[in-house]
C-alpha cells in the first residue's frame, strides 16, 4: 500500500476508484484491523486504489479531512469524496460491503 502526504495527495486519488486508510502503527485498533485488510485487499486491488495515511508522519492531512478517531476510511471516486467513511470499522464484512458499495457509485 502506498502511503500519503498532503503533497501526494490529491494527484493519488483524482483518479479511479480509491480507498484511504488513515491510521498510526501505536493504534491498538490499527493494529486489528490490518489483518483484516490484508485478506479483503487482493479482491478489490485491480479496481480499487488503496492508500494509506500515517498520522504520525501526514498530521496536517488528517486535520484537513477533518479525522478524529482512528482508523478513518474514506471512499474516493475520481477525487470526490463518496459514501459514509467507515470510522473504526472492525470486521470484514464491514470492508467487504463498503468496497462493493464504492465500486457501483
Amino acid at each position: 500500500m502506498t502511503y500519503l502526504d498532503k503533497n501526494s495527495f490529491k494527484s493519488a486519488i483524482s483518479k479511479g476508484f480509491c480507498v484511504v486508510i488513515l491510521g498510526a502503527p501505536w493504534c491498538k485498533d490499527c493494529i486489528a484491523l490490518k489483518p483484516i485488510l490484508e485478506r479483503v485487499i487482493p479482491a478489490y486491488a485491480d479496481r480499487i486504489n488503496f492508500f494509506g495515511v500515517s498520522i504520525d508522519e501526514a498530521g496536517e492531512l488528517k486535520d484537513s479531512l477533518n479525522v478524529r478517531k482512528i482508523p478513518t476510511i474514506i471512499f474516493y471516486k475520481d477525487g470526490a469524496q463518496v459514501l459514509t467513511r467507515l470510522v473504526e470499522p472492525n470486521s470484514q464484512d464491514t470492508l467487504e460491503k463498503a468496497f462493493n458499495e464504492l465500486l457501483k457509485v
